[in-house]
């Protein structure tokens, strides 16, 4: 087993630490999934609206600029030329390309299993007893990130996904720059490395356990085929 610290609602360390299953949170952070699902995630995020006009696109240009011969300059046939200001673009990015990479559903929640362990591994994980808040107030989940000592820090808090609070925990945060909250279903690989620090509700840790049982299942089956 291993443990990570536990705050009370209102930021405040607890006593006790929390007992973490060393079966999920216990695992070897996979890297190189973790590079590819970064990678992945940020190409997918892209709104691929760039784009250039080539010669042909560009407007005018139909005319000869000057005859071919006898003018004593370089021969040209067009304005809208590349060689030219204001004419066709070449190798430009086109607003067509597809930047879409695609990963299998067992690798992308491997590599969110990955990041949670990195998390883990570098001391940056822990949790918290609930996020239950009465309204929608910046200064409350403030005082929450003060009182757990990780003020100008990045903060990434995870509750559960039945939460009847995540519409005003996510109001809440809105002003705030450095900190973020998601639910288990939003787990994602760059909000999670980018964090100095995550912190989980304990409901959400054990949708965590539930939603990666798959995994833990299939690494001991291999395990017991390899022996």
């Amino acid at each position: 087993m291993s443990n990570i610290a536990l705050f009370d609602n209102k930021g405040k360390k607890t006593a006790q630490n929390l007992d973490l299953s060393s079966d999920l949170f216990g695992l070897e952070p996979n890297e190189h999934l973790l590079y590819l699902a970064k990678i992945r995630q940020e190409s997918n995020a892209r709104a691929g609206s760039a784009h250039t006009k080539t010669r042909m696109e560009v407007r005018g240009g139909g005319a000869k600029p000057w005859k071919q011969k006898g003018t004593g300059r370089a021969r040209a046939g067009s304005s809208n030329s590349p060689l030219w200001n204001g004419g066709g673009v070449i190798f430009g990015p086109r607003n067509t390309t597809n930047w879409t990479k695609g990963m299998n559903a067992k690798e992308s929640q491997r590599a969110i299993l990955s990041a949670i362990n990195l998390q883990n591994k570098n001391g940056k994980l822990s949790a918290i007893e609930n996020l239950n808040i009465d309204e929608a107030k910046t200064k409350t989940i403030a005082a929450i990130v003060a009182n757990a000592g990780f003020e100008a820090k990045k903060v990434v808090f995870v509750v559960e996904k039945v939460s009847s609070q995540v519409t005003l925990l996510k109001r809440a945060v809105g002003n705030l720059v450095d900190t973020k909250v998601l639910t288990t279903e939003e787990l994602n690989v760059k909000d999670l490395l980018k964090a100095d620090q995550v912190i989980m509700t304990k409901e959400a840790i054990s949708e965590i356990e539930e939603k990666f049982a798959d995994i833990l299942e299939s690494k001991k089956n291999r395990e017991a085929v390899a022996a």
